[in-house]
């Protein structure tokens, strides 16, 4: 029998696991249809004659269009503050990280599922934090948070789910873990169970066992002054609207790539079946017959008639397939030409009037992601001032920098720059906007033609002065 304590755990842990599966599941239905996956049904003709193997998807993903199209414009350059000194060891953490690649896949997965998540930890061995991304639960694997019920956008307590040892339930080794990270404390957890509620079990993570009952001591995550230091999952949202959770850009966008797929299984059926000529003899035999480019039909019979009963036209199916993936770009506000509905190549100016809702989106996505963006780097600093020994100001004001989103003009931008430099901009500053990283930057301030061309701007201030005082 269970004591009161580990039944009131059990309870809430089961709570905690089985709330919200519907937003789960939309989780995992937006990566089937990203992946490809979308359940189309064919006859087996169909399938004979497009030699597809039985586990094989037909389909015409748009889905990854869609989604990629935001993602790969979405690029961190660099954190700002009032501090230089901060500012290029934000850089530096996120260098140690790998987040230039990492960010692509924290950016692709809030796009496609509507959230996602990084989890800020300390890494002993590195001295350093850790910036780890983690997809959205799907009812699997993957880490959510749980916000207060009275104040939006104010997470309660975060989750992270994931399976350890065999595959399989029943198998030796099958293991699934829970941490539930709280403001001042981390939770963690193991059970052999496959169903959610599970029998779950204090985790000593040292011993690698289960502790029976509430007997542990759960680490602490406080700072210097024993303040919490807050919970280390970070929420991606995607176009949140407001509320706690986000919105997938493929939310519009799966009915009508249902339709397309659709649309486009007719098209072959009709080719299949009605779409070729059909040559008839009437009076005569043409079983003979051989045709081959170039040949006759004939016959010496008198009164033979010789015709084709020609193949129906497709052009309406045709027309019909290409409105759908125009509609999927209408709706998306992804430029009509990533789908290369037609062979003619749009003038740049066109172009440009066509990526303007993809740039909305983007710069949209730049201003949700860059807070939470905001959120990790101030998590790296009370990580490293509470066990690396810093002293960074912990309530300092962080500003993340964004590669541009707009196709950029490379010959009207550098005529722009040069006239942000007659005008005085600092040079640091346009090579910022030039799209240089802090760390070339950094290079390139240390190399000596930039040295000379200092020490020459200084003594020509100097001489001046001089010529100016005689």
């Amino acid at each position: 029998m269970l004591d009161a304590a580990t039944a009131v755990r059990t309870s809430f842990l089961q709570w905690l696991l089985e709330t919200d599966d519907s937003r789960r599941g939309w989780y995992n239905a937006y990566r089937q249809y990203y992946d490809g996956d979308h359940d189309t049904q064919l006859t087996d003709r169909q399938r004979n004659y497009l030699e597809l193997k039985l586990d094989e998807e037909f389909n015409d993903n748009l889905c990854p269009i869609v989604v990629d199209a935001m993602a790969e414009r979405l690029a961190v350059t660099g954190f700002t503050t009032d501090n230089e000194a901060l500012d290029q060891q934000l850089w530096d953490w996120w260098a140690a990280n790998r987040m230039d690649a990492e960010q692509g896949k924290v950016h692709l997965a809030a796009g496609r599922d509507g959230d996602a998540y990084v989890v800020v930890e300390w890494d002993e061995a590195e001295r350093r934090p850790r910036i780890v991304f983690e997809p959205a639960y799907d009812g699997s694997e993957g880490t959510e948070v749980r916000y207060e019920s009275e104040a939006r956008h104010q997470p309660a307590y975060g989750l992270k789910y994931w399976r350890i040892g065999a595959d399989r339930p029943g198998d030796a080794g099958y293991r699934r873990r829970l941490n539930v990270y709280y403001p001042d404390h981390v939770e963690k957890y193991v059970s052999d169970q496959r169903d959610k509620g599970g029998d779950w079990q204090p985790y000593d993570e040292e011993q690698g066992i289960a502790v029976a009952g509430d007997d542990i001591q759960w680490p602490e995550w406080v700072g210097k002054d024993g303040s919490p230091l807050g919970i280390p999952v970070v929420h991606f949202r995607n176009r949140d609207q407001g509320w706690n959770y986000g919105q997938s850009e493929l939310k519009s966008v799966v009915p009508l790539q249902n339709a397309l797929n659709k649309a486009l299984i007719d098209l072959l059926a009709a080719a299949d079946t009605s779409a070729f000529q059909i040559l008839y003899m009437l009076g005569d035999d043409p079983s003979d017959i051989e045709l081959t480019p170039g040949a006759f039909v004939y016959s010496s019979k008198p009164d033979v008639k010789v015709g084709a009963i020609p193949g129906a036209s497709l052009g309406q199916l045709v027309d019909l397939k290409d409105a759908v993936a125009m509609d999927i770009a209408r709706v998306s506000r992804t430029p009509l030409s990533f789908f290369q509905i037609s062979r003619q190549r749009a003038a740049e100016g066109t172009l440009k009037q066509e990526e303007a809702g993809l740039v909305a989106r983007a710069q949209r996505a730049q201003v949700g992601y860059g807070n939470a963006w905001e959120d990790a780097m101030r998590l790296c600093i009370r990580l490293s001032n509470a066990y690396g020994g810093t002293s960074f100001p912990e309530d300092v004001q962080i500003s993340t920098q964004w590669a541009e989103a707009e196709t950029r003009n490379e010959t009207a931008h550098m005529e722009e720059l040069r006239a942000k430099r007659e005008l005085g901009v600092p040079i640091e500053r346009l090579w910022a906007e030039a799209g240089y990283s802090p760390d070339e930057i950094e290079d390139m301030k240390a190399s000596e033609e930039y040295q000379a061309r200092v020490a020459m701007l200084r003594m020509g201030t100097e001489l001046g002065g001089e010529a100016e005082n005689g």
